[in-house]
């Protein structure tokens, strides 16, 4: 046991010096597509992550923030690694069902340290009262989808860059799990590199696991 919170200090410590400031390290993880509405029944809905190749996601989630009240009505477990799929930068698709039609609801994208990466909205911004995000005010996309809207098409981030703020949303056709249509990652200086990053997305990744084990023997030895 002493090892172990030894070696969880350790790896804490080094997630903490590698992530120089807050916005440094969420920089190159975002939501980068979504969909929640259409015409008749919901089709098709889901989420996208943009992130650097070889961004492993597991012990991620996705939370979904109610425009009511603040609150969490639903959550989505990710995992998996990004692929290069443009320029060193590629996409993760995850379909769900259940996303709030507005107004004013919301997505956390947040890490296995319970960091707040990405905190967009639709129809209205909101400010949350509980999880990760309480007291963080949305960014509202500046979009939105109808009940009349066509089938296939989805909220999408547009454009060259490599940082969230690069891109603009647009309404296309959907592309989850693919590069959006007009997107183009461009290789560039980031806050923090590639290779670090990766190195850190991997610490945090064991970490969560660890956390995860612990919790599953704790409840074992109940």
């Amino acid at each position: 046991k002493p090892k172990s919170r030894f070696f969880t200090r350790s790896i804490t410590g080094l997630i903490a010096t590698l992530s120089l400031s807050h916005a440094a390290l969420a920089a190159p993880v975002f939501i980068n597509e979504f969909h929640y509405d259409n015409n008749g029944t919901d089709t098709g809905e889901g989420l996208e992550i943009a992130a650097i190749a070889g961004t492993d996601l597991e012990n991620w989630q996705l939370l979904f923030y109610n425009g009511t009240n603040g609150g969490i009505y639903k959550s989505l477990d990710l995992n998996g690694v990004v692929s290069d799929l443009n320029n060193g930068y590629g996409v993760l698709g995850f379909p769900t069902t259940g996303i709030q039609n507005g107004p004013a609801d919301a997505f956390a994208l947040v890490n296995p340290l319970g960091e707040v990466f990405d905190f967009i909205s639709y129809e209205g911004s909101l400010t949350a009262t509980e999880g990760p995000a309480n007291g963080l005010t949305s960014i509202d996309v500046g979009l939105e989808e109808r009940p009349d809207s066509l089938l296939g098409l989805s909220l999408q981030r547009q454009g060259s860059g490599t940082l969230s703020d690069d891109f603009n949303w647009a309404i296309d056709t959907a592309s989850l799990g693919s590069i959006n249509n007009e997107q183009d990652f461009q290789v560039s200086s980031v806050p923090l590199p590639a290779s670090l990053w990766l190195f850190s997305s991997a610490c945090i990744a064991l970490l969560g696991r660890q956390r995860s084990c612990h919790r599953s023997r704790k409840q074992t030895s109940v």
